[in-house]
């Protein structure tokens, strides 16, 4: 990308929940004269609402915030329409994660574990077009031991084996009548699920909260 012969500048906002990421990312970024730090935010709604969004370049936004989730501000940029190239960053390792934010319209998923020091050649990536996503093949086999684990787990969070059936598929993308449909349960009863399971667990009832949990006890 270039402007009258010289490389044009890339306007970034940078969206995530824990300020010495946004500082680190900054820093990382600054030493590329290319990449200008518009914007940072550390709540979904705030960066909604933002007047800054429609002349980013480049969005990187992290899944788990307050206010409104990645997940919820990926899908309301992609109704606007808007010309950014979205980065997701995060720690969850999950290709049904990954793949839903894609069709939400995000551009690439970077792993925060990874070594970010390719983030800024990750964003000329997407610049060009191309998408950024990792290889989920080498994901190891599930633990012999799950069973006992999880017996374990059911009685620690007073969960069902069907909640954790239902918390599995909303993980994986899918909605109460698909959930309905292929565990042969009724709407309601998937919904009444739904609730308990945000009950029991106490957690805000979206679906990176329940992301977050349900990848810290290895139900991914």
């Amino acid at each position: 990308m270039t402007q009258n012969g010289t490389e044009s500048t890339i306007r970034v906002i940078i969206a995530d929940d824990h300020p010495l990421i946004i500082k680190g990312i900054t820093e990382l970024l600054e030493k590329n004269h290319r990449f200008v730090i518009t914007k940072t935010f550390t709540n979904g709604n705030a960066l909604l609402q933002s007047t800054a969004v429609p002349d980013a370049d480049v969005l990187l936004l992290d899944l788990n915030m307050p206010g409104k989730d990645g997940l919820q501000v990926l899908e309301e940029i992609k109704s606007m329409k808007l010309k950014a190239k979205i980065l997701v960053l995060t720690s969850y390792f999950s290709k049904e994660l990954a793949e839903q934010c894609q069709a939400a319209g995000a551009n690439g998923y970077i792993l925060k574990s990874d070594n970010l020091d390719r983030l800024a050649d990750n964003i000329l990536e997407v610049m060009e077009g191309k998408g950024v996503f990792p290889d989920f093949s080498m994901k190891t086999e599930e633990d012999p031991n799950e069973f006992t684990y999880m017996d374990e787990f059911l009685k620690k969070y007073n969960l069902t084996k069907r909640e954790t059936e239902v918390i599995q598929m909303v993980c994986k993308g899918y909605n109460s009548k698909e959930i309905a449909d292929q565990l042969y349960l009724s709407s309601f009863t998937v919904q009444t699920h739904r609730r308990n399971i945000f009950r029991k667990l106490n957690i805000e009832g979206n679906t990176i909260a329940l992301y977050k949990f349900a990848s810290a006890h290895g139900l991914l």
